[in-house]
């Protein structure tokens, strides 16, 4: 099957009706599209600079299916490389990380430095005779871009700089990721697992999806928020605004309960540091927030959320930062990183990341159960029949009136995490990419 056979993205992801075909989701042809559509064209999550504390250290990544080279140049600077030799187009680097000074091919030898630069060859140079232009053979390499310690990379000469990609995002990206001097801290190397669903279930749901937190997470989420009645944790994610921030990129907020004091899970010595760093705006969401959700178009994503396993002990926040990488129609690679302050205390970043590996990873409460729900929605969806109807997102039919005059922050806030505005938003950017 062709893609022209699929109809216009137009009708594959509808603005007017908030429908949306399910075959985004399934079909072979439209994944193969969109790698290049989408993910070729978009700036991608490679990593975190504190990964990379020191010359020579490089992690090997994936931007859409294909495989690269994170590294810190012996000058300090980030750069990404095609994981591909020029000559032949072996795979390079295996390792998942490590310090190193280059690369060396395991077929023929060919060696490159950490800048990329073609430095041995499997014969001598002069065995071209100067019929070959060798300095077309330096490593492929990607745009880098940085903003409060996250790397982007593309292999698009014509996209936008970073900072215009980001937009509005970087408001809310620095919410989190640079509220303090120091920025954040990854708590050691991603966790990675396979889950059975399309990348954009995941990326949808963190764009974000309210009412499923209580029907598919609500014994659970109950007793991790200390036993609040789930009426009242319905009421709050009603209340709590969801942002467009451009671009595809999108968010909520759900409040603390009344009566609560501020600052809940945040460790108190960070708080000051809040104060001396974020805009009065930012202040204002942060000292009452209770859960935020976001993703950055197209794939990456994160949760921060107060949690307490037991009642004789205070709430912690955990911070999970994830990227849903693309294997498959019907398949996720799922990579997966904590975080946290870089000033906090050491005690606080281990029970942050004790709350959040028993929480949000393959092993965890609300992982198992949003892996459920996906494999559950991409069995509904893939058979003959399933394939041909419509996911609704018409919510946005009753909400896209109700824009917060008086939200803080910058982009499109509207009324409810219910309201289906934010997420539908990143299908519309999907859609727009998709058009070609």
């Amino acid at each position: 099957m062709k893609i022209d056979d699929l109809g216009h993205p137009g009708q594959l992801v509808d603005p007017e009706t908030g429908l949306v075909s399910r075959r985004i989701f399934t079909d072979p042809e439209i994944h193969r599209l969109e790698l290049t559509r989408v993910f070729a064209r978009s700036w991608l999550f490679v990593g975190h600079d504190s990964e990379l504390p020191k010359a020579g250290d490089y992690l090997r990544r994936t931007m859409g299916d294909d495989p690269v080279i994170l590294a810190r140049g012996q000058d300090g600077a980030l750069r990404v490389f095609l994981n591909a030799c020029p000559h032949r187009g072996a795979l390079l680097c295996r390792a998942d990380a490590g310090n190193a000074m280059g690369y060396v091919c395991p077929y023929h030898g060919w060696s490159f430095d950490n800048a990329g630069q073609l430095t041995a060859m499997a014969d001598a140079p002069e065995a071209y005779k100067g019929r070959v232009d060798l300095g077309t053979f330096n490593l492929v390499q990607a745009r880098v871009g940085v903003h409060a310690g996250l790397i982007f990379a593309t292999f698009d000469p014509q996209a936008p700089s970073l900072d215009e990609y980001l937009g509005d995002a970087r408001w809310y990206i620095d919410m989190l990721f640079a509220r303090t001097p120091g920025g954040a801290q990854a708590l050691g190397a991603p966790i990675r697992w396979v889950a059975q669903k399309n990348w954009k279930y995941g990326a949808v749901n963190f764009a974000a999806d309210g009412p499923h937190a209580l029907k598919t997470h609500g014994p659970i989420t109950r007793k991790i928020a200390g036993g609040m009645p789930l009426d009242v944790l319905r009421d709050l994610a009603i209340e709590g605004p969801a942002v467009r921030a451009g671009n595809g990129h999108g968010c909520i907020f759900v409040d603390l309960p009344p009566g609560m004091p501020p600052w809940v899970g945040f460790h108190p010595d960070m708080v000051a540091l809040y104060q001396k760093t974020l805009t009065p705006g930012q202040l204002q969401l942060k000292s009452k927030l209770f859960n935020k959700v976001m993703t950055i178009f197209p794939n990456l994503s994160w949760v921060h959320f107060p949690i307490t396993f037991r009642p004789d002990q205070p709430p912690v926040n955990f911070f999970n930062v994830r990227v849903w990488q693309p294997t498959g129609p019907d398949r996720t690679e799922i990579w997966n990183w904590f975080f946290a302050d870089r000033e906090a205390p050491d005690e606080y970043k281990q029970a942050s990341l004790q709350a959040g590996i028993r929480t949000f990873t393959a092993a965890g409460t609300f992982d198992q159960d949003d892996a459920e729900a996906w494999a559950a929605i991409d069995a509904g969806s893939r058979g003959t029949i399933g394939r041909e109807r419509m996911s609704s997102f018409q919510m946005i039919l009753a909400s896209q009136d109700e824009r917060l005059a008086d939200f803080p922050g910058p982009g499109e806030a509207y009324r409810s995490t219910y309201s289906e505005m934010s997420e539908f938003g990143l299908l519309l950017r999907w859609r727009e990419l998709m058009a070609g």
